[in-house]
Protein backbone atom coordinates (compact mmCIF):
# COMPACT_ATOMS: atom_id res chain seq x y z
CA UNK A 1 0.00 0.00 0.00
CA UNK A 2 0.97 3.62 -0.54
CA UNK A 3 0.69 6.06 2.36
CA UNK A 4 0.68 9.85 2.45
CA UNK A 5 1.52 11.40 5.84
CA UNK A 6 0.51 15.07 6.09
CA UNK A 7 2.17 16.83 9.01
CA UNK A 8 5.71 15.80 9.95
CA UNK A 9 5.88 17.23 13.45
CA UNK A 10 6.06 15.06 16.56
CA UNK A 11 3.03 12.89 15.73
CA UNK A 12 3.64 12.75 11.99
CA UNK A 13 7.15 11.41 12.48
CA UNK A 14 5.78 8.92 14.99
CA UNK A 15 3.23 7.69 12.43
CA UNK A 16 6.01 7.22 9.89
CA UNK A 17 7.84 5.06 12.44
CA UNK A 18 4.60 3.16 13.19
CA UNK A 19 4.02 2.40 9.52
CA UNK A 20 7.59 1.24 9.07
CA UNK A 21 7.34 -0.93 12.21
CA UNK A 22 4.36 -2.62 10.55
CA UNK A 23 6.39 -3.37 7.44
CA UNK A 24 5.08 -0.54 5.25
CA UNK A 25 7.69 0.99 2.98
CA UNK A 26 5.86 3.12 0.42
CA UNK A 27 5.48 6.30 2.49
CA UNK A 28 5.47 9.91 1.31
CA UNK A 29 5.46 12.85 3.72
CA UNK A 30 4.48 16.51 3.53
CA UNK A 31 4.69 19.47 5.90
CA UNK A 32 4.43 23.21 5.43
CA UNK A 33 7.81 23.52 7.17
CA UNK A 34 10.83 22.65 4.98
CA UNK A 35 12.94 21.77 8.05
CA UNK A 36 10.47 19.04 9.06
CA UNK A 37 10.41 17.65 5.54
CA UNK A 38 14.21 17.48 5.51
CA UNK A 39 14.34 15.86 8.96
CA UNK A 40 11.78 13.14 8.10
CA UNK A 41 13.53 12.37 4.84
CA UNK A 42 16.92 12.08 6.52
CA UNK A 43 15.81 10.11 9.60
CA UNK A 44 13.38 7.68 8.00
CA UNK A 45 14.35 7.57 4.32
CA UNK A 46 10.80 8.32 3.15
CA UNK A 47 9.81 10.14 -0.01
CA UNK A 48 8.67 13.74 0.49
CA UNK A 49 6.90 16.46 -1.47
CA UNK A 50 7.24 20.21 -1.07
CA UNK A 51 3.59 20.98 -1.90
CA UNK A 52 0.27 19.15 -1.80
CA UNK A 53 -0.10 19.68 -5.53
CA UNK A 54 2.96 17.46 -5.99
CA UNK A 55 1.06 14.47 -4.54
CA UNK A 56 -2.05 13.78 -6.65
CA UNK A 57 -4.67 11.44 -5.11
CA UNK A 58 -3.82 8.76 -7.67
CA UNK A 59 -0.38 8.43 -6.05
CA UNK A 60 -1.51 7.10 -2.64
CA UNK A 61 -4.05 4.72 -1.09
CA UNK A 62 -4.34 5.99 2.49
CA UNK A 63 -3.91 9.33 4.22
CA UNK A 64 -2.44 9.89 7.70
CA UNK A 65 -3.58 13.25 9.08
CA UNK A 66 -1.08 14.45 11.70
CA UNK A 67 -1.44 18.20 11.28
CA UNK A 68 -2.65 20.73 13.87
CA UNK A 69 -6.25 19.98 14.98
CA UNK A 70 -7.55 23.27 13.56
CA UNK A 71 -7.05 21.98 10.00
CA UNK A 72 -8.13 18.36 10.48
CA UNK A 73 -11.43 19.13 8.78
CA UNK A 74 -9.79 20.24 5.54
CA UNK A 75 -7.88 16.98 5.17
CA UNK A 76 -10.84 14.86 6.26
CA UNK A 77 -12.91 16.40 3.47
CA UNK A 78 -10.02 15.89 1.06
CA UNK A 79 -9.86 12.17 1.93
CA UNK A 80 -13.62 11.77 1.64
CA UNK A 81 -13.72 13.56 -1.71
CA UNK A 82 -11.08 11.28 -3.19
CA UNK A 83 -12.30 8.09 -1.43
CA UNK A 84 -9.08 7.49 0.45
CA UNK A 85 -8.78 5.53 3.67
CA UNK A 86 -7.66 7.89 6.42
CA UNK A 87 -6.41 8.01 9.99
CA UNK A 88 -6.56 11.25 11.99
CA UNK A 89 -5.08 12.38 15.32
CA UNK A 90 -7.13 13.59 18.30
CA UNK A 91 -9.54 16.47 17.67
CA UNK A 92 -10.40 19.70 19.45
CA UNK A 93 -13.41 20.48 17.26
CA UNK A 94 -15.97 18.61 15.17
CA UNK A 95 -14.91 20.19 11.87
CA UNK A 96 -15.38 17.53 9.20
CA UNK A 97 -17.43 15.19 11.39
CA UNK A 98 -20.74 15.96 9.68
CA UNK A 99 -19.25 14.86 6.36
CA UNK A 100 -17.64 11.75 7.88
CA UNK A 101 -20.85 10.53 9.49
CA UNK A 102 -22.84 11.19 6.33
CA UNK A 103 -20.34 9.27 4.17
CA UNK A 104 -21.51 5.77 3.21
CA UNK A 105 -18.49 4.67 1.22
CA UNK A 106 -16.41 1.62 2.10
CA UNK A 107 -13.29 3.60 2.96
CA UNK A 108 -11.85 3.18 6.46
CA UNK A 109 -12.30 6.29 8.58
CA UNK A 110 -10.14 5.93 11.71
CA UNK A 111 -9.93 8.45 14.56
CA UNK A 112 -7.00 7.90 16.90
CA UNK A 113 -7.70 5.88 20.07
CA UNK A 114 -4.15 5.18 21.23
CA UNK A 115 -4.68 4.20 24.86
CA UNK A 116 -7.07 1.38 23.96
CA UNK A 117 -3.83 -0.37 23.01
CA UNK A 118 -2.01 0.41 26.26
CA UNK A 119 -1.24 -2.86 28.13
CA UNK A 120 -2.35 -1.45 31.49
CA UNK A 121 -5.70 -0.39 30.06
CA UNK A 122 -6.25 -3.80 28.48
CA UNK A 123 -5.45 -5.59 31.76
CA UNK A 124 -7.68 -3.23 33.78
CA UNK A 125 -10.55 -3.85 31.37
CA UNK A 126 -10.20 -7.61 31.86
CA UNK A 127 -10.15 -7.17 35.65
CA UNK A 128 -13.30 -5.05 35.67
CA UNK A 129 -15.16 -7.30 33.21
CA UNK A 130 -14.38 -10.34 35.40
CA UNK A 131 -15.98 -8.55 38.36
CA UNK A 132 -12.81 -8.83 40.42
CA UNK A 133 -13.70 -5.69 42.40
CA UNK A 134 -17.44 -6.24 42.12
CA UNK A 135 -19.74 -3.65 40.61
CA UNK A 136 -17.93 -0.47 39.57
CA UNK A 137 -19.39 2.47 41.49
CA UNK A 138 -17.07 5.45 41.05
CA UNK A 139 -13.61 6.51 39.95
CA UNK A 140 -11.14 9.36 40.36
CA UNK A 141 -8.65 10.17 37.60
CA UNK A 142 -5.83 12.69 37.22
CA UNK A 143 -3.76 13.28 34.11
CA UNK A 144 -1.11 15.99 34.39
CA UNK A 145 2.16 17.05 32.77
CA UNK A 146 3.77 20.49 32.58
CA UNK A 147 3.14 21.84 29.08
CA UNK A 148 6.69 23.08 28.32
CA UNK A 149 7.84 19.49 28.99
CA UNK A 150 5.60 18.07 26.24
CA UNK A 151 7.99 19.06 23.44
CA UNK A 152 11.18 20.15 25.22
CA UNK A 153 12.96 20.52 21.87
CA UNK A 154 10.76 23.48 20.83
CA UNK A 155 9.10 26.56 22.37
CA UNK A 156 5.68 25.52 23.69
CA UNK A 157 4.28 28.94 22.71
CA UNK A 158 4.77 28.08 19.03
CA UNK A 159 2.89 24.76 19.15
CA UNK A 160 -0.85 24.26 18.56
CA UNK A 161 -1.44 22.93 22.08
CA UNK A 162 -0.77 26.38 23.59
CA UNK A 163 -3.52 28.01 21.48
CA UNK A 164 -7.00 28.66 22.87
CA UNK A 165 -9.05 26.58 20.44
CA UNK A 166 -6.57 23.72 20.09
CA UNK A 167 -5.32 23.57 23.67
CA UNK A 168 -3.72 20.48 25.18
CA UNK A 169 -6.39 20.33 27.88
CA UNK A 170 -9.22 20.24 25.36
CA UNK A 171 -7.44 17.62 23.29
CA UNK A 172 -6.67 15.44 26.30
CA UNK A 173 -10.22 15.65 27.68
CA UNK A 174 -11.45 13.70 24.64
CA UNK A 175 -8.33 11.52 24.59
CA UNK A 176 -8.73 10.31 28.18
CA UNK A 177 -12.46 9.68 27.90
CA UNK A 178 -11.88 7.19 25.08
CA UNK A 179 -10.27 4.61 27.34
CA UNK A 180 -12.10 5.63 30.53
CA UNK A 181 -15.45 5.04 28.83
CA UNK A 182 -14.18 1.68 27.59
CA UNK A 183 -13.25 0.67 31.14
CA UNK A 184 -16.57 1.82 32.58
CA UNK A 185 -18.47 0.16 29.75
CA UNK A 186 -20.83 3.07 29.16
CA UNK A 187 -21.08 6.58 27.76
CA UNK A 188 -21.10 9.77 29.83
CA UNK A 189 -24.64 11.04 30.30
CA UNK A 190 -23.87 14.29 32.08
CA UNK A 191 -20.83 16.47 32.74
CA UNK A 192 -20.28 19.38 35.12
CA UNK A 193 -17.09 21.36 35.56
CA UNK A 194 -14.79 24.06 34.28
CA UNK A 195 -12.04 24.70 31.76
CA UNK A 196 -9.80 27.47 33.02
CA UNK A 197 -6.28 28.92 33.27
CA UNK A 198 -4.55 28.88 36.66
CA UNK A 199 -0.90 29.61 35.84
CA UNK A 200 1.13 32.41 34.25
CA UNK A 201 2.21 30.24 31.30
CA UNK A 202 2.65 32.56 28.34
CA UNK A 203 -0.35 31.44 26.28
CA UNK A 204 -4.04 32.10 25.85
CA UNK A 205 -4.93 28.39 26.18
CA UNK A 206 -6.57 26.91 29.24
CA UNK A 207 -4.34 24.82 31.46
CA UNK A 208 -6.78 22.93 33.72
CA UNK A 209 -9.99 20.93 33.30
CA UNK A 210 -11.97 19.80 36.31
CA UNK A 211 -15.09 17.73 35.73
CA UNK A 212 -17.57 15.43 37.40
CA UNK A 213 -19.05 12.75 35.17
CA UNK A 214 -22.27 10.77 35.41
CA UNK A 215 -22.41 7.67 33.22
CA UNK A 216 -25.43 5.99 31.69
CA UNK A 217 -24.87 3.01 34.02
CA UNK A 218 -24.85 5.39 37.04
CA UNK A 219 -21.08 5.22 37.61
CA UNK A 220 -19.79 8.55 38.95
CA UNK A 221 -16.35 9.91 38.08
CA UNK A 222 -14.17 12.89 38.87
CA UNK A 223 -11.62 14.07 36.34
CA UNK A 224 -8.66 16.43 36.61
CA UNK A 225 -6.67 17.16 33.45
CA UNK A 226 -3.90 19.73 33.63
CA UNK A 227 -0.74 20.95 31.96
CA UNK A 228 0.61 22.58 35.13
CA UNK A 229 1.89 19.55 37.07
CA UNK A 230 5.68 19.65 37.32
CA UNK A 231 5.67 15.86 37.71
CA UNK A 232 3.80 13.78 35.11
CA UNK A 233 0.82 11.79 36.36
CA UNK A 234 -1.75 9.37 35.06
CA UNK A 235 -3.43 8.17 38.22
CA UNK A 236 -6.66 6.18 38.45
CA UNK A 237 -8.53 4.88 41.48
CA UNK A 238 -11.62 2.81 40.71
CA UNK A 239 -14.02 1.92 43.52
CA UNK A 240 -16.03 -1.30 43.30
CA UNK A 241 -18.51 -2.97 45.61
CA UNK A 242 -15.94 -5.67 46.44
CA UNK A 243 -12.61 -3.94 46.09
CA UNK A 244 -10.46 -1.16 44.65
CA UNK A 245 -8.38 -0.98 41.47
CA UNK A 246 -5.49 1.52 41.45
CA UNK A 247 -3.17 2.55 38.63
CA UNK A 248 -0.29 4.99 38.61
CA UNK A 249 0.99 4.94 35.06
CA UNK A 250 4.62 5.69 35.87
CA UNK A 251 4.86 3.03 38.59
CA UNK A 252 4.18 0.42 35.88
CA UNK A 253 1.94 -1.60 38.17
CA UNK A 254 -1.71 -2.18 39.01
CA UNK A 255 -2.93 -2.65 42.58
CA UNK A 256 -6.07 -4.68 43.18
CA UNK A 257 -7.51 -4.70 46.71
CA UNK A 258 -9.95 -7.52 47.52
CA UNK A 259 -12.34 -6.96 50.42
CA UNK A 260 -12.65 -10.70 51.05
CA UNK A 261 -8.95 -11.37 51.57
CA UNK A 262 -8.11 -7.86 52.79
CA UNK A 263 -5.02 -8.11 50.60
CA UNK A 264 -3.70 -6.05 47.71
CA UNK A 265 -2.37 -7.85 44.64
CA UNK A 266 0.31 -5.99 42.67
CA UNK A 267 0.31 -6.71 38.93
CA UNK A 268 3.42 -5.51 37.04
CA UNK A 269 2.96 -3.73 33.70
CA UNK A 270 5.61 -3.91 30.95
CA UNK A 271 7.45 -0.63 30.55
CA UNK A 272 7.74 -0.71 26.78
CA UNK A 273 10.15 1.45 24.79
CA UNK A 274 9.56 5.19 24.51
CA UNK A 275 11.24 7.04 21.68
CA UNK A 276 14.03 9.31 22.98
CA UNK A 277 12.55 12.51 24.41
CA UNK A 278 9.03 11.04 24.80
CA UNK A 279 7.11 9.82 27.86
CA UNK A 280 4.82 7.28 26.19
CA UNK A 281 6.12 3.98 24.90
CA UNK A 282 6.03 3.41 21.16
CA UNK A 283 4.38 -0.01 21.12
CA UNK A 284 0.77 1.11 21.62
CA UNK A 285 1.07 3.56 18.71
CA UNK A 286 2.43 0.78 16.52
CA UNK A 287 -0.52 -1.42 17.50
CA UNK A 288 -2.95 1.42 16.79
CA UNK A 289 -1.67 1.83 13.23
CA UNK A 290 -1.78 -1.95 12.84
CA UNK A 291 -5.50 -1.79 13.68
CA UNK A 292 -5.92 0.81 10.92
CA UNK A 293 -4.04 -1.41 8.46
CA UNK A 294 -6.07 -4.46 9.50
CA UNK A 295 -9.29 -2.54 8.90
CA UNK A 296 -8.15 -1.55 5.41
CA UNK A 297 -7.23 -5.15 4.63
CA UNK A 298 -10.59 -6.32 6.08
CA UNK A 299 -8.98 -8.45 8.78
CA UNK A 300 -11.03 -6.79 11.52
CA UNK A 301 -13.15 -3.74 12.30
CA UNK A 302 -11.37 -0.63 13.58
CA UNK A 303 -12.22 -0.40 17.32
CA UNK A 304 -13.32 3.24 17.51
CA UNK A 305 -15.57 5.59 15.54
CA UNK A 306 -16.14 9.24 14.73
CA UNK A 307 -19.62 8.95 16.22
CA UNK A 308 -18.06 8.08 19.58
CA UNK A 309 -15.59 10.94 19.28
CA UNK A 310 -18.41 13.35 18.48
CA UNK A 311 -20.13 12.51 21.77
CA UNK A 312 -16.98 13.55 23.62
CA UNK A 313 -16.71 16.78 21.65
CA UNK A 314 -20.30 17.60 22.65
CA UNK A 315 -19.32 17.09 26.30
CA UNK A 316 -16.34 19.37 25.74
CA UNK A 317 -18.61 22.08 24.33
CA UNK A 318 -20.85 21.75 27.38
CA UNK A 319 -17.85 22.35 29.64
CA UNK A 320 -16.84 25.39 27.56
CA UNK A 321 -20.31 26.86 28.03
CA UNK A 322 -20.20 26.23 31.77
CA UNK A 323 -16.82 27.95 31.96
Amino acid sequence: MRFFVVGLGSMGKRRVRNLQANGEKDITGFDIRPDRIAEAKEKYGIKTVDALADMPPSDFDALIISVSPDVHGDYIRYALKHKKHFFVEHPTSDDGYKEVIADRSAIVKAPSCTFLFNPAIKIMKQILEKGTIGKVLAFQYHMGQYLPDWHPWEDYRDVYFSKKETSACREMFCFELIWLNSLIGAQVKEVRGTITKLTDLDMDADDTVTATLLYENNVHGTLLIDVISRKPFRTLRTLGSEGVLEWERFDYALKVFNVGTKKTEVIPIPKGNPEKGYVNEEEMYVDEIKAFLDAIKERRIYPYSFEENLRKLVLLENLKKQS
